[in-house]
């Protein structure tokens, strides 16, 4: 599948495969995220209903979807809601039935994953959607105003889908276990998720932050999301974690993809982008490099190869800071 996009926030152009593993490497505020966000909205508004037909995007019988900033709302990106993924994102009338073509292709869902602090949301997104439940059973329309991107992950963690998972999936949660040293569990009763190790319970809210990171892979396996044609969305992942647990990161993100689970990785730590390179090479899996700057985000020369040569070149320009930093010291001295 390409996703096409021109003039979207800080983006003038991107042409980005995703088939497999996809990695997007730059400094802050290149466009990395945007992306991301653009295909969830996209692969999210075709859950979300069957029935738009509209012209604010184009997608073809190749799978190719375009999105450019006259079709689309400025900020749509900044804050996603429902009715912008419901509203915006419409199919071009040229391909009737486009839903269902997809989804027989055997489309299984979108997960966006911005930040393990999801976690500390959730006894507000628990209380919060009981009491839309029940103000709409009364009869009152009423909806509010999380940020969407950690109200739609915080669903599918509390929820769970019907799809068997593969033998190697549930292998996959076993290294996770080790990781962590414990396990994510939910209370049946309160719905509430805990961390359990060595027969103790903590409240997420005392759990060190990566393993929170973690704990939200564990517990969409075990809901059987991560499963093969789900589409995983990884925003700099790297952030909350030491550079030991970025290469288990990146490991484990290998071998979603081995089991079919197609990611989006947005980065700008050369551990992460290293590690999934020589990790994806073992496997030989299917990746793209893409490198986000001066508001394009390209794969060079259409070379795997190129393109990360430049993104290390790009991310190690700190180290020249302090190679002059070394040699002022050496001259002053």
């Amino acid at each position: 599948m390409q996703l096409e996009l021109k003039n979207i926030g800080m983006i003038k152009e991107a042409n980005v495969n995703i088939d497999g593993l996809t990695v997007i490497a730059g400094e802050n505020d290149t466009g990395k995220s945007t992306v991301g966000k653009a295909l969830f909205s996209i692969l999210n508004g075709i859950s979300l209903d069957g029935e738009l037909v509209d012209y604010h995007y184009q997608y073809t019988l190749e799978k190719t979807f375009k999105l450019s900033y006259s079709e689309f709302p400025k900020g749509a990106f900044i804050e996603l809601t429902t009715s912008y993924a419901k509203y915006y994102i419409h199919f071009d009338d040229r391909v009737s039935g486009t839903t269902t073509f997809y989804r027989d292709k055997g489309y299984k869902g979108v997960m966006f994953i911005e930040s393990p602090l999801v976690w500390n949301l959730q006894d507000l997104f628990s209380v919060s959607t009981n009491i839309e439940s029940h103000l709409k059973m009364m009869g009152e329309e009423i909806e509010i105003p999380y940020p969407y991107l950690m109200k739609d992950l915080y669903f599918k963690l509390a929820t769970q889908k019907s799809d068997i998972q593969s033998d190697n999936v549930v292998l996959l949660k076993q290294s996770l276990l080790e990781v962590m040293q414990g396990e994510f569990r939910q209370d049946k009763q309160s719905r509430i998720f805990s961390f359990h190790r060595n027969e103790k319970t903590f409240d997420l809210i005392n759990v060190a932050t990566g393993i929170k990171t973690f704990g939200i892979i564990q517990v969409l396996i075990d809901n059987n999301r991560l499963v093969k044609n789900s589409v995983l969305i990884l925003d700099e992942p790297e952030v909350h974690l030491h550079p030991k647990w970025q290469l288990k990161m990146a490991e484990l993100i290998v071998e979603l993809v081995k089991n079919g689970v197609k990611v989006l990785v947005n980065s700008h730590s050369p551990y992460m982008i290293e590690a999934l390179q020589r990790y994806g090479e073992k496997a030989d899996i299917v990746s793209d490099f893409y490198l986000a700057e001066d508001g394009f985000i390209s794969k060079v020369d259409d070379s795997n190869e190129v393109t990360i040569s430049k993104i290390f070149m790009k991310l190690s320009e700190p180290f020249d800071i302090f190679e002059e930093m070394d040699s002022e010291i050496l001259q002053n001295g």
